[in-house]
């Protein structure tokens, strides 16, 4: 009786998740919950964020990206799936030197209680179902354009009683593009060998994913695109859409395309409160099997000036990065608005400074360091007919010259 019953969870545990994506390949791996998505936000972008990876949601599908973390994090995320089914996880990111960035999480799966029956068909009490990952996952800058990373996860299914557990590795890479703002990542995930429930074998969800990502410079627009293999299901087609404005509202739209699936998009929404406190929506309408919902939660904060290493410290020492002031500034007039861009420095923060006057002093206008490449301000309505602005790169607190000044009429 034991071992008759132990298919029949299987299938009962794997049955929900491969739902929303229906393939003849359906079966041929257990512990599915290592493929789950785990955040609100990559969930909108139809689960395309392996060329984005841009904060510690890297984690779960390019640990590459992890080095792109500018703010350490900690993230909360919780899904309502269908037959109430939860997933909960929280993430952990911070970077080191701006090298080396690092995320930890643990995740738990919640099924509700199935009622057991003996041979005679009796209630004989619940059977419960859970699984359980922690992950850690690290990210390397080698070079301006190439990150490298890898993660280890460790897994623990709980059907009834009938437990298994293993080791999975994920590896990835992360490319900054000859064309500005387009990026490329490489990732396999959940490299491993086979784990047993009692006497039945099962393999884990290999999966290989390829992307690209282009971010539209000075209009908040990202999309992304990404291709994924996993050994139980068909390939598929992830895309994803990401319209941010003013750094504090965000809309998103994902779909993933898959052999004789319908379209079933996910639409999301996000607010991001001055740089700190990020709340993340994500909404699906899955046919036949009804609506789910995804919610995080994130807290971010700065991470310390960064200083050099002793020869003690587990990390060689280097000497501090010069800084040089940033290339390829130009401006853009939107209304009632400026829109400065600039070439990135890499490991840098920013500051611009703006004059009315050709021969007038410099004056910062942002109120906080600057971590991306574009700054957006309004119009001084009592000024001149031309303004003039140049940008400054800061490294390690040491401020560059002043970048070539450029001008703009805002009559």
């Amino acid at each position: 009786m034991k071992n008759k019953l132990l298919p029949f969870l299987l299938i009962i545990f794997t049955l929900p998740l491969y739902a929303q994506n229906p393939s003849s390949l359906a079966g041929g791996s257990s512990n599915i919950f290592l493929r789950a998505g785990q955040s609100a936000r990559v969930s909108a972008l139809g689960g395309s964020f392996t060329a984005i990876s841009d904060d510690e949601n890297a984690l779960f599908y390019n640990p590459a990206g992890l080095a792109n973390i500018r703010m350490g994090a900690v993230a909360l995320n919780h899904a309502q799936w269908i037959e109430d089914i939860r997933i909960d996880n929280i993430v952990f990111g911070y970077n080191f030197d701006r090298k080396l960035g690092v995320a930890l999480s643990v995740s738990h799966l919640w099924m509700p209680a199935i009622q057991g029956k003996d041979g005679f068909g009796n209630a004989n009490g619940d059977i419960n179902v859970t699984s359980s990952i922690i992950n850690l996952g690290l990210g390397y800058k080698v070079d301006p354009s190439l990150y490298v990373g890898v993660g280890i996860k460790y897994f623990l299914d709980d059907l009834a009683g009938f437990t298994a557990s293993g080791i999975a590795i994920d590896a990835g890479i992360y490319m900054y593009l000859f064309v500005p703002g387009l990026t490329f990542g490489l990732t396999v995930q959940n490299l491993g060998g086979d784990i047993q429930y009692d006497t039945v074998q099962e393999k884990i969800p290999f999966t290989y994913r390829a992307g690209l990502a282009y971010k539209i410079r000075g209009t908040g627009l990202r999309v992304s695109v990404d291709g994924v293999k996993t050994i139980d299901s068909d390939f598929a087609i992830a895309t994803g859409l990401e319209y941010t404005l003013l750094k504090t509202f965000s809309l998103r739209f994902g779909n993933q395309f898959r052999n004789d699936q319908k379209f079933t998009p996910g639409y999301g929404a996000g607010l991001n409160i001055n740089q700190q406190y990020l709340v993340d929506y994500t909404f699906y309408a899955l046919e036949d099997l009804g609506n789910t919902h995804r919610v995080g939660f994130t807290f971010r904060f700065n991470l310390p000036a960064t200083k050099l290493r002793t020869s003690k410290s587990i990390y060689k020492s280097y000497r501090i990065k010069k800084s040089r002031p940033p290339a390829n500034v130009y401006l853009e007039s939107k209304e009632d608005r400026v829109v400065v861009n600039w070439g990135k420095v890499y490991g840098a923060v920013y500051n611009v400074y703006a004059k009315t006057h050709k021969d007038g002093p410099w004056k910062k206008i942002n109120s906080s360091l600057i971590r991306e490449n574009s700054y957006e301000f309004k119009k001084p309505s009592n000024t001149s007919s031309k303004i003039y602005i140049s940008v400054t790169s800061i490294i390690n607190s040491v401020e560059s010259a002043y970048s070539k000044e450029v001008e703009i009429d805002v009559k």
